[in-house]
């Protein structure tokens, strides 16, 4: 193509460029070098260019909401009922790796014990979220250390943010339960009263927390699995002044009962299709009931593999081996979603 020919070319995208109202090629771009206007590589990347001009910036459209302010409910919002349970035996120290190991003798006199587990540079970072977690029931499963054995808690305290604003890291206080009976350490959810043992032995590691000043008083949260999936939501029913919200694994139906005209504290459920220990039709009564009283609650129904089941596992599918096991095992890699849950509700100030 000879010079004057695209010298003509040039003349013309001018013309048509300032005829449509765009703005005119800047006067030091060579009008003779046109290679790029027929290049389809060109054309493409403009393309993928102008797509990605029109799409928001990935940091904004990841950002998390706000989380729900929830006022604080008057702590006598649980009908007191039960007697208290008696210890059979005393429970020793747990063996925490990396934790602070927290002791207090309890109104009965025995020994109490607490695990906290903290992030690095815990003295730069201020007041933090507080996961108050209780174990479950059984081998290898009834005393703080399994936190670390069993969840990936842990793996996100540096780096998870719950209070969504720009301040990473939560602390993770393991209560020991007692020997109640039954087989291994447990907590009593039959005593649902304020002179109930374990939450006064949780509130008594708190406000040592608290004194402190490494707690956000605003941010406290219950977690727990089997039987302690059951304590988290009758704690956090018992102190529903001082917890904004709870998340339980395979939790049995707590005896607490909400006699508050207002919901009780939202909360986040995970349970299995297939359990033995904790039915899941027994479960979803629950979850059911929660609905009739306007709690929000968040429900994951899992299967095999981690996944989302769309109902509970008929019964000649779900073994007795097999349902047992499940009562038992965390579901490893739901713990984004627990703090994700937990993260989106903080107490109002007072």
């Amino acid at each position: 193509m000879s010079s004057r020919t695209l010298s003509g070319i040039a003349a013309v995208l001018v013309a048509l460029a300032v005829s449509a109202g765009c703005d005119a090629p800047s006067s030091s771009v060579d009008p003779n070098d046109l290679r790029g206007v027929f290049d389809k590589d060109a054309g493409a990347s403009a393309s993928a260019s102008a797509s990605a001009a029109a799409k928001p910036r990935a940091s904004a459209s990841a950002a998390p909401p706000a989380p729900t302010e929830r006022a604080p409910s008057d702590p006598g919002c649980v009908a007191a009922r039960g007697a208290p349970a008696e210890a059979q035996r005393v429970a020793g120290r747990p063996a925490c790796r990396g934790a602070e190991v927290r002791e207090w003798r309890d109104p009965t006199g025995a020994p109490r014990y607490g695990c906290l587990y903290t992030p690095s540079d815990l003295s730069k970072r201020g007041e933090l979220p507080l996961l108050v977690f209780f174990h479950g029931t059984g081998p290898g499963l009834d005393d703080p250390s399994s936190i670390a054995k069993l969840t990936d808690l842990r793996k996100h305290q540096d780096s998870a943010d719950l209070t969504r604003e720009g301040r990473p890291g939560f602390l993770v206080l393991g209560v020991q339960g007692r020997a109640l009976g039954g087989g291994g350490l447990s907590f009593d959810t039959d005593h649902t009263a304020p002179d109930n043992v374990d939450r006064v032995v949780v509130d008594h590691f708190v406000d040592e927390l608290l004194e402190r000043k490494i707690v956000d008083a605003r941010r406290i949260y219950a977690v727990g699995m089997g039987k302690g999936g059951e304590m988290a939501a009758t704690y956090t029913m018992l102190r529903a002044d001082r917890v904004a919200a709870f998340a339980a694994f395979a939790p049995l139906t707590p005896s607490a009962e909400w006699i508050c005209p207002g919901p009780p504290p939202p909360g986040l459920v995970l349970y299995r299709a297939c359990d033995k220990i904790a039915p899941c039709e027994a479960v979803e009564s629950w979850l059911l009931a929660r609905d009739g009283q306007r709690a929000e609650t968040r429900r994951v129904r899992l299967g095999d593999a981690g996944l989302e089941e769309p109902s509970c596992t008929v019964r000649n599918k779900c073994t007795p081996k097999k349902a047992e096991a499940n009562h038992h095992r965390w579901p490893k890699g739901k713990e984004k979603d627990v703090l994700g849950f937990l993260g989106g509700y903080v107490l109002k100030a007072p």
